[in-house]
């Protein structure tokens, strides 16, 4: 066992309190907290709400996840190549609301993370849970759960290949009808005008907002975005969060924007199965990525579809099992409950 490890990994895995690795060295495991209030990670929570109040993004426990991945992986495979992370498995048990502003030391997340290298090379994960604690680490609720996949990353690759002619296809389709139909269900959003229709239910402000143009066909539930990241690599360590729902909220936006009556009616996110981002994708520096999807009903109120992220004609990440599901308002207000106007 190693000692208490005061180190700090980055902004999202503040402090390590517990660090463990098997004899074997082919298992380890690793616990994690850190606090909402820290100034660097804060923003990233700040400026992410869902009617009305400061809501955990997913994305912060994907980025939590895959660093303490690297984390293990760096101590049971000293100099070997990291492989290629697949966050799957997602799931969102219960939402984090952020008291804004934070007081005090704030509050914490904790995350465990267990890695085991001993199985097969097809069946090695890291087992990451996520709860809401306090500063003293004692649980309150669980809050989200995955499993990350190691993989071989040339495997993925082999996949796209076959599909980036489609995708690319489909994106010049919608970018075709766009230019020529003045009617119908296809329309162009820009930025501005994309973020104030996600308002309705999520504000995405500040380096969140990634789509910089939206073409969506509100029949089809299709819909391709450019993107080009706000958040900056070199502006500090936490970009993670921000890379993550950035190349994926285009599938929240198809089906907030789309519904009949979003003042009645929201769609919640429910996870994902996996989140593949190849060490290609690279959209610092407010380089131009693109991304598609096709949202699908999957029995009563609920949309899945799988978002494909390219950079060029190639694709470099790809969200598959991303999941929605309608909730009307009155319910929602219930268990997520807006701010009280002063």
């Amino acid at each position: 066992m190693q000692p208490f490890d005061q180190s700090r990994l980055s902004a999202s895995c503040q402090i390590v309190t517990f660090s463990s690795v098997e004899e074997t060295g082919k298992s380890g495991k690793v616990t994690i907290m850190s606090s909402i209030a820290d100034p660097e990670l804060w923003p990233l929570i700040r400026d992410h709400k869902c009617n009305g109040v400061n809501l955990t993004p997913s994305g912060l426990y994907g980025d939590m996840a895959t660093t303490a991945t690297t984390h293990l992986w760096n101590q049971l495979m000293p100099g070997d190549r990291m492989p290629g992370l697949n966050v799957a498995e997602m799931r969102v048990v219960k939402t984090l609301i952020a008291s804004n502003p934070q007081k005090g030391s704030g509050q914490w997340l904790e995350l465990v993370a267990t890695a085991d290298l001993s199985k097969s090379v097809h069946e090695r994960d890291v087992r990451c849970h996520s709860s809401h604690v306090t500063s003293e680490g004692v649980k309150l609720h669980d809050v989200a759960h995955c499993a990350v996949r190691l993989e071989d990353e040339t495997t993925w690759h082999a996949e796209w290949t076959q599909l980036s002619p489609l995708i690319a296809n489909q994106i010049q389709t919608l970018r075709a009808r766009a230019l020529t139909e003045s009617t119908g269900s296809i329309r162009t959003v820009h930025r501005a005008r994309a973020y104030e229709l996600f308002k309705t239910f999520v504000e995405y402000d500040g380096k969140y907002q990634a789509m910089s143009q939206v073409i969506i066909d509100s029949d089809t539930l299709e819909a391709t975005a450019e993107l080009r990241m706000r958040a900056s690599k070199f502006e500090g360590d936490l970009v993670g969060p921000y890379f993550l729902d950035g190349s994926c909220h285009l599938s929240g936006f198809v089906c907030n924007a789309t519904d009949e009556d979003l003042r009645k009616n929201a769609y919640i996110s429910h996870g994902w199965d996996a989140a593949k981002l190849s060490k290609e994708f690279d959209p610092g520096n407010g380089k131009l990525l693109q991304n598609y999807v096709w949202m699908q009903p999957e029995g009563k109120d609920v949309l899945g579809g799988t978002v494909y992220v390219l950079q060029g004609d190639e694709i470099v990440g790809m969200w598959q099992g991303v999941r929605f599901r309608r909730i009307p308002r009155r319910v929602l207000n219930v268990f997520l409950p807006p701010p009280k106007k002063r």
